[in-house]
């Protein structure tokens, strides 16, 4: 039985997201394992009061001092064992310079070498699967545990949410938003579905951050719903974490927003462009739904661009208000993952 283990994820949202599911699998083989993670210090809010996460470290990438810090707190807590998914050099360095002396990481992480075990990782698999895979050097079968992403909203602020914002009507949350300008599909499409989903009588919200709080609006606007509507900017990560566990469903981007709502079990509707399921990010729910153009210029990177490199932008221009709408409508299934 692993007695203690950190998890160390200092990438993206999405990316710290998508970790919980080793913090799901490791918890379901032993309940009373103590379990800590390594998170940007942006996102530590995402994690308070996690059931199954003893401790969440916070870390600024950029300041040395604090990196320091957070080491001797990391080997004060004399952790057994530290999986790795985050392939950069300082993640690997950390669990190092910390003492943890059984480190699992991948073959392909920067000084890999730093690592007791390492493991391949597959490009062409799941994140949530190539996560997994670490589990296996400790003696874990991963294909015989649950290793799906795992939020759990703070009670209190769930209930604040689910007063304020969760009435009789079903509900739709729309993320638009993306800091990759071509993996977000156009402003006017999602005014339309806005305005189709208004029709319908659900109650439709839009989220985001601050940085995307103009776009929110200029899309509330076209769709004549109320400033009320559009939270982009006003939420703590946990009151985001709340609102999608409230929602009937998401639609977004291949953004955060995507992996944050099937955390807590809430069906999306993922919109790709640039980017394509292949990489390992899609959704993976069986009540979701994924949309994609067939082209043979996508994709045409890991993050997407800041501008279309043909300048048509087809790949997401090219998916209909409609189908976007069905998809969301009708929970269609698809194949998911194990």
């Amino acid at each position: 039985m692993i007695d203690s283990v950190l998890i160390v994820q200092s990438g993206f949202l999405g990316d710290a997201v998508l970790a919980t599911g080793l913090v799901r699998a490791i918890s379901g083989v032993s309940s009373a394992t103590r379990i800590g993670m390594l998170v940007r210090s942006f996102y530590v809010d995402l994690l308070h009061g996690h059931p199954g996460i003893t401790q969440v470290y916070g870390m600024n990438k950029q300041d040395h001092k604090d990196i320091t810090q957070i080491i001797e707190q990391i080997r004060l807590a004399d952790y057994q064992l530290a999986l790795i998914p985050h392939r950069s050099l300082r993640s690997q360095m950390i669990p190092y310079r910390a003492g943890i002396p059984k480190r699992v990481g991948f073959r392909q992480s920067t000084f890999s070498f730093l690592c007791t075990d390492t493991v391949e990782y597959a490009i062409s698999s799941h994140e949530l699967q190539r996560n997994a895979s670490l589990l296996v050097p400790v003696g874990l079968d991963s294909a015989r545990l649950d290793y799906h992403s795992w939020l759990s909203p703070d009670p209190e602020t769930l209930l604040l949410i689910q007063e304020k914002y969760n009435g009789e009507k079903p509900t739709i949350v729309v993320a638009p938003g993306s800091v990759w300008p071509t993996k977000c599909w156009p402003e006017e499409g999602y005014a339309q579905l806005c305005q189709l989903f208004i029709e319908r009588e659900w109650a439709v919200y839009l989220v985001g951050s601050k940085q995307e709080r103009e776009l929110c609006i200029r899309i509330a606007e076209r769709a004549r719903l109320e400033r009320r509507y559009v939270l982009a900017g006003t939420l703590s990560l946990a009151e985001l974490v709340a609102v999608m566990k409230c929602a009937d469903r998401v639609v977004t981007n291949d953004s955060a927003p995507l992996h944050i709502a099937e955390g807590v079990a809430t069906p999306v509707t993922a919109i790709f462009g640039p980017t394509a399921p292949e990489f390992g990010f899609s959704p993976y729910l069986p009540q979701s739904a994924l949309l994609e153009r067939p082209l043979p210029c996508r994709p045409c990177g890991i993050h997407g661009h800041r501008t279309c490199p043909l300048g048509t932008h087809r790949c997401m221009e090219e998916i209909s208000v409609q189908a976007v709408f069905e998809a969301a409508i009708n929970v269609e299934n698809h194949e998911g993952i194990p």
